[in-house]
């Protein structure tokens, strides 16, 4: 980052990331636009659009680019955990609350999820997960807080095992709350994922959970991904973060059985 008088000039993956987020808000971005958002050259933009799109993050058309219509990418797992990073702390702060000491839960292997294992501090839990990062940092935590980790394949961009036999490990297991995340949810297609690989998981984990709480920071919302989930009348509890707009609160409160906004 190199500040040039009154402006401050963002290089490299900055750059980039920012381009990303900007694309998350508005869907289409446009070159002119960007040049002078960044103050840099047209011709800098078009290598950075192009290179995004050589990543399938984006889809360059005349004068700019568009996001994809539905989200078959996923970026990797530091990208995104760096991701509207002060939001999903709110989100975890929150969802902390509803964990008791000697729950049985499950954390599916989102970076929401992540940070809600960095926030745990109970002394005595047992903690069902298909996530590498989440079990190294529980291992961190009290001796008491049992770890389950499921088998599987290890799938690199998320750090998390999958496999379409995991409903078989798990099988006899009982979960109290299961906190998971998504790619998108809308109101009327409810949950979806990008990679469907994704999916089964987080399927079989809330078909042996009592409770279901969905931890989604605003970017998620009002969006459809590639596979579908779950219904959104399968969730009892959606956590989101202090800067949703009130319209899309209300639209889902009336949808799920809670709707909790995180403090700042």
């Amino acid at each position: 980052m190199i500040n040039t008088g009154s402006k401050t000039v963002l290089i490299g993956n900055d750059r980039q990331r920012s381009i990303l987020e900007m694309l998350d808000q508005q869907q289409k971005v446009k070159v002119t636009d960007l040049s002078k958002h960044f103050n840099v050259t047209d011709e800098t933009i078009r290598r950075d659009l192009e290179t995004l799109e050589q990543s399938n993050f984006l889809i360059r058309v005349h004068g700019g680019a568009m996001k994809p219509q539905h989200e078959g990418f996923e970026l990797p797992m530091m990208e995104r955990d760096s991701e509207h990073f002060q939001e999903k702390q709110a989100i975890a702060r929150e969802a902390l609350s509803i964990i008791e000491e000697g729950d049985i839960i499950a954390l599916d292997a989102s970076t929401t999820c992540l940070h809600l294992a960095r926030a745990i501090q109970h002394e005595s839990l047992t903690v069902i997960t298909n996530s590498i990062s989440v079990t190294v940092e529980l291992a961190n935590k009290s001796p008491h807080i049992q770890v389950i980790l499921t088998g599987g394949y290890l799938r690199r961009e998320s750090m998390s095992l999958v496999d379409f036999s995991t409903d078989k490990i798990i099988d006899d297991y009982h979960i109290n709350k299961f906190f998971l995340s998504c790619s998108a949810v809308d109101l009327n297609w409810g949950l979806s994922e990008s990679h469907e690989m994704q999916t089964n998981t987080k399927l079989r984990m809330s078909e042996i959970a009592d409770e279901l709480i969905l931890l989604a920071d605003r970017s998620k919302f009002q969006k459809k991904s590639l596979v579908h989930l779950l219904p959104l009348n399968k969730v009892n509890t959606i956590i989101t973060d202090p800067k949703i707009s009130q319209k899309i609160a209300t639209d889902f409160e009336t949808r799920v059985g809670l709707f909790k906004i995180a403090h700042e």
